[in-house]
């Protein structure tokens, strides 16, 4: 970490592989990194790591969730993750690319993330699933649930 107005490095860092992506999300003072399967997510203020997860496959991009409870990451075995931020622990997986992901966005407000694959295809994800968002509207809008199940997948474009 470097203080550009002193012109000196603060802090030093090493990873025992090579860095594929680091997303400074600053609103929430988190550096997230991914080097090899791993995430790692650093105070930008002090570098200080706050967590570290592996996740089952090379991992190309990350991106933080606005509220820091879970994040979204994507890489070599063409799935797309959302992994809690607290425990590790992958809360759901899709696998509709057919190229390695090589990177992935949270849109500014949260709602939706964005996976661009090496299969050319970029894919847009609600993060909550179920909610009328955008183009995105439930097929019998009179049972609009106000709940983040992944198993709400009943939408269609409009």
């Amino acid at each position: 970490m470097w203080d550009r107005r002193a012109k000196k490095e603060l802090k030093h860092q090493s990873f025992d592989q090579a860095i594929n992506s680091m997303v400074l999300k600053d609103d929430v003072k988190v550096v997230t990194i991914t080097y090899g399967s791993n995430v790692a997510l650093y105070d930008v203020t002090t570098f200080d790591l706050l967590r570290t997860h592996s996740l089952p496959c090379v991992v190309n991009s990350a991106s933080l969730h606005l509220d820091q409870r879970y994040f979204v990451c994507g890489g070599e075995d063409m799935y797309v993750y959302k992994v809690s931020t607290e425990t590790g622990r992958v809360l759901e997986s899709y696998k509709k690319h057919f190229g390695p992901v090589h990177c992935i966005r949270y849109s500014p407000d949260g709602e939706l993330y964005a996976s661009g694959s090496e299969d050319g295809t970029i894919r847009l994800w609600q993060d909550c699933v179920g909610k009328t968002y955008g183009l995105w509207q439930r097929p019998d809008l009179n049972s609009v649930h106000n709940n983040c199940s992944p198993s709400n997948h009943d939408f269609v474009m409009s």
